[in-house]
């Protein structure tokens, strides 16, 4: 794994300054390929070569990047020790362009053979933090109930003190239903199921776990954030009208073998990072750029020239 992975986290803060000049005006296409644009190039700078392996232009009919693209200054060499990459410019465009809070640019890498790839859009997920993943075994086949109850008994917490955070769809309405008659509190998010998953590792948060059905590229990042954090992670493939749940129960080793790297940027400001800012000096933004073999978790606020 390449040691100084800020170069990474220079890829998402390019993304992220690129897709901030698209807050609030209502353009998708033109957000993503801005964003998609400036990692494209910020990436290709870097003395590597890496292989996109999860993208999403096919579900978002975006400007890339996508499965199979090569980036890096070495892309057109054929080397055994290429990495690969998991790169979302925009993983909530909708909140971009709407001036809606969460949305980030996200990347993470892993060595070439090391990432889970499905052709499949969606994954049902469960996501939770170092203290349960330490006392509790959870299991994404149980029941919400049993979930909940095992939660309860690692953290010490009555039900009516956890808090379960979902993505607000019509499909999860019969978990939250099931949630709120128990008295567990749900945070219901209307994207980025990613900054939702990191919570649960972040005690300040008051997040306990994250629940419910979500994009497949997705899991695959967050896998690599929950690795690095010490956190818990399992996901299901599903089918496209998320109503058939795969039998195979995939981990954090399954999605993301071996070491890897994690970094995002906030494009507007959300529970986990603050969105990008403008100044006389140019743009402001917070990140957050994590690796699995080290364990080192770094919170950067950059200033940018003109």
């Amino acid at each position: 794994m390449i040691n100084d992975i800020t170069d990474f986290l220079r890829a998402t803060e390019a993304a992220a300054i690129a897709a901030s000049e698209w807050v609030g005006t209502g353009d998708k296409l033109n957000a993503d390929k801005a964003a998609t644009d400036a990692m494209r190039e910020r990436l290709n700078r870097i003395e590597f070569a890496g292989k996109v392996v999860i993208g999403e232009g096919k579900k978002d009919e975006s400007a890339g990047l996508f499965n199979n693209d090569w980036v890096g200054r070495f892309a057109n060499q054929k080397m055994s020790d290429y990495y690969e990459l998991a790169v979302d410019p925009i993983d909530g465009t909708r909140p971009t362009v709407t001036s809606g809070p969460e949305a980030l640019s996200v990347l993470a890498a892993a060595n070439a053979g090391c990432m889970f790839t499905t052709e499949e859009f969606y994954m049902h997920k469960l996501a939770y933090g170092p203290l349960i993943a330490h006392k509790v075994k959870l299991n994404i086949h149980d029941s919400i109930e049993t979930i909940v109850e095992k939660v309860s008994k690692a953290t010490g917490k009555a039900p009516h003190r956890i808090v379960v955070c979902l993505l607000d769809r019509p499909r999860h309405e019969k978990y939250v239903a099931v949630l709120r008659k128990m008295s567990v509190r749900t945070k219901l998010i209307q994207d980025c199921d990613i900054s939702g998953a990191i919570a649960t590792c972040l005690p300040e948060s008051g997040i306990d776990l994250l629940y419910g059905i979500g994009g497949a590229p997705e899991a695959v990042i967050t896998a690599a954030a929950m690795k690095c954090l010490g956190g818990g992670f399992q996901a299901q493939i599903v089918n496209k009208e998320c109503a058939i749940f795969q039998p195979k129960v995939y981990d954090i080793e399954d999605l993301v073998k071996g070491e890897c790297a994690f970094a995002a940027t906030g494009i507007t400001n959300g529970s986990l990072l603050k969105g990008v800012r403008f100044t006389s000096r140019g743009p402001v933004t917070h990140s957050v750029m994590m690796r699995s073999k080290s364990g080192t978790v770094r919170w950067i606020t950059a200033y940018h020239g003109n």
